[in-house]
């Protein structure tokens, strides 16, 4: 019986050397000295490593949360390993005599060459022969040997990685990547419809990192999923996407950072074009002032000027090359049709050394006749109550008795004049004489008994949307509503978007709005931010509705406290309006395949709804102050207030361990301050 378990312990042995040897390096055994435990607690493993191997690679074997892997002899698992601790002693130690018996001054660093016991606790075990894992919930035998990992699929299964998705960078332990860069950390695509959220301080590298999972998502394009993704840009960060990164290794190790990038690009392609929806505001027609314009001309105008004031002061600070090689105007038929300028931009980096570029440029606008009463009153979060329902009724009687008023301007002054008319006494003069239809707007008012500061505030709501130039933007030569510029059907561009516009990203320049418009640049950027966001979701349930079968959509909003504020400041209506409206996309999003992302530089800055939808939490560096509502484990929390740039940790239940430290890469993308070169 003993003679049948030592020949079947010799074969688990030997065994367990081979897959040791097949796996990794084997850098210790498990002590025969000190014990393996298990408990409730969790289970703990005991190694020596020899002084050559130590000094070598004591960086990686010997620093506290580090991961090794022990393959244990009974089951032949390959069991991930966290150092707990590690202990150093000189010989002298080793020969156990009293200090009283030492010389002093004692230096001699022959002392030094002795083994380091390092402690560590097993995590998860992975079957090679199953590809299996599960948590290590035995103990591990004695004489098991310990191995640094080198094969980057078993890295990740015994780390509880995913094994693919959006490419966010490489587990560290602190701020050194581990296995040799070779512990990719990705997130699935599915974790996206349950909503990701990234925070971390100025300059943590919370824009790097976004452009890396831009990158990556543009790169899955080419697979089967044929992602859309939208980018809510309020600071013009992201027009740089397609252009060539070049990166400062003054402050950093470069050889990590090369290596990093080597690996990243591999599985990580840049864009090489983009779809930049413009808002078009009447104050950059006014400025453009031709009388012959028509709208053909005025999108190839702008158009240039825009890729001028973008492009070429990069191009001019670096010393490229740069030309706009082909530009056109090109319409796809609908109600309203979908106008769109398409431009090839070549870039000479060097000799010989030319790329080209396709930028597809939409101008956005609205016709006040193409919205309907819910989606006008959708689109300014600041009515009041009672503003909602009282201009909802007016707009609805409005459109049941075909009372035309062709543009918002009309409707402004109808309602300005009603405020001076509400209490005139029947039969008395009237002031100025508006057309019928006008004049019908103010006898309804009346009608419908609209208190007075209630009017008061549709038309202040109103005239701040008037502010924003972005409605019934007409050019001289036009015929009838060729003259307006429509707002562009968001379905159209969602049903075509990979087939019109090779599937590039889609960037919103809010910047660009917020440079062109009168009106309060927090107040115009979500006009515009929310209306997009609603009409994708729109087109989505319709879709779903009709049993079709849609790309996945990944809406990404930068500064995200911009559009979704914490509480307080006095904007209790329209933090209420628009916690609701996200809260309802972000649940019935998440069956339809349609995903957010936000970002900021704090958890206190944005609306609580947020971070309750955001299961996935990615942390870079930040104030302990702010950590209390994230729930961080302690062992984290020293990381996230003093990590490095481009360092933080990822919080997800689509983790195995739950948590997990990583760094990404520097960008893989143009990444470029804009606002610094004009």
């Amino acid at each position: 019986m003993v003679d049948d378990i030592l020949r079947e312990l010799e074969k688990k042995f030997e065994e367990a050397y081979n897959i040791a040897e097949k796996y990794g390096e084997i850098i210790g055994w498990v002590s025969r000295t000190s014990p393996s435990s298990i408990s409730e607690e969790g289970g703990l493993v005991v190694f020596d490593v020899e002084p050559a191997i130590y000094f070598r690679d004591f960086n990686e074997i010997a620093s506290a949360g580090s991961y090794l892997a022990v393959v244990d002899i009974k089951t032949l698992h390959i069991v991930s390993l966290s150092i707990v601790s590690v202990e150093r002693r000189d010989v002298l130690a080793e020969l156990d005599l009293p200090e009283m018996y030492v010389a002093i001054p004692s230096r001699e660093v022959s002392g030094l060459l002795t083994r380091t016991r390092v402690k560590a606790k097993p995590l998860l075990a992975y079957d090679p022969f199953t590809d299996n894992v599960s948590i290590a919930n035995y103990v591990i035998e004695p004489q098991s040997p310990v191995i640094k990992l080198r094969d980057p699929h078993v890295i990740r299964k015994i780390l509880g990685l995913p094994e693919n998705g959006v490419f966010l960078g490489y587990v560290t332990i602190g701020d050194k990547p581990v296995f040799d860069v070779k512990a990719t950390l990705y997130l699935p695509l599915k974790t996206f419809y349950q909503h990701v959220i990234v925070l971390g301080t100025t300059g943590s590298g919370k824009t790097t990192l976004l452009k890396n999972m831009i990158a990556s998502i543009s790169s899955l394009v080419q697979g089967h999923d044929k992602i859309s993704l939208l980018i809510i840009d309020p600071n013009r960060d992201y027009l740089t996407l397609p252009l060539r990164p070049t990166w400062d290794f003054t402050t950093v190790d470069r050889e990590l950072e090369l290596k990093m990038i080597k690996e990243a690009e591999n599985i990580v392609e840049r864009p090489r074009g983009l779809v930049v929806m413009l808002p078009i505001t009447r104050f950059i027609l006014e400025e453009i002032g031709d009388s012959g314009l028509n709208w053909a001309k005025a999108l190839k105008l702008i158009a240039e000027d825009y890729v001028k004031s973008t492009y070429y002061p990069i191009a001019e600070r670096y010393r490229w090359g740069i030309n706009v090689k082909d530009i056109k105007v090109a319409e796809e038929p609908g109600k309203p049709p979908l106008r769109y300028v398409e431009l090839k931009l070549g870039i000479e980096y060097g000799v010989n050394d030319t790329e080209e570029y396709t930028l597809y440029i939409i101008p956005y606008g609205f016709r006040f006749t193409d919205v309907s009463p819910r989606e006008f009153i959708a689109l300014n979060p600041y009515f009041t109550r009672q503003a909602k329902d009282s201009l909802s009724r007016l707009l609805n009687y409005l459109r049941s008795r075909n009372a035309s008023l062709e543009t918002i301007y009309d409707f402004y002054e109808a309602l300005r004049e009603a405020r001076y008319r509400l209490h005139e006494k029947p039969g008395s003069p009237r002031g100025v004489i508006l057309d019928p239809n006008k004049e019908y707007v103010i006898d309804l008012i009346k009608d419908l008994a609209i208190h007075k500061s209630t009017l008061e505030n549709i038309i202040r709501q109103i005239g701040s949307l008037i502010d924003t130039g972005l409605f019934d933007i007409t050019v001289p030569e036009g015929h009838g509503e060729d003259r307006f510029l429509h707002e562009p059907p968001i379905n159209m561009i969602m049903e075509n978007h990979h087939r019109l516009f090779k599937g590039y990203p889609i960037v919103v320049d809010l910047e660009y709005l917020q440079e062109h418009s009168l009106a309060d640049p927090e107040k115009v950027i979500s006009i515009v931010a929310f209306r997009i966001l609603n009409k994708v979701f729109e087109w989505k349930l319709v879709r779903t509705r009709q049993r079709v079968v849609t790309q996945p959509v990944i809406i990404l909003f930068d500064e995200a406290h911009r559009f979704f504020p914490s509480k307080g400041g006095g904007r209790e209506d329209y933090i209420e309006h628009v916690s609701g409206m996200i809260d309802r996309i972000a649940r019935l999003g998440r069956a339809r395949r349609l995903g957010l992302v936000f970002s900021t530089h704090s958890p206190k800055d944005v609306h609580d709804i947020i971070l309750q939808l955001a299961n996935t939490k990615i942390v870079l560096r930040m104030d302990k102050t702010q950590l209390s509502t994230l729930d961080i484990p302690a062992e984290y929390r020293e990381l996230v207030t003093r990590a490095s740039d481009r360092v933080g940790i990822v919080k997800s239940h689509v983790l195995r361990m739950g948590y997990i430290s990583f760094r990404t890469p520097l960008p893989l993308t143009g990444h470029y301050d804009l606002s610094a070169l004009t």
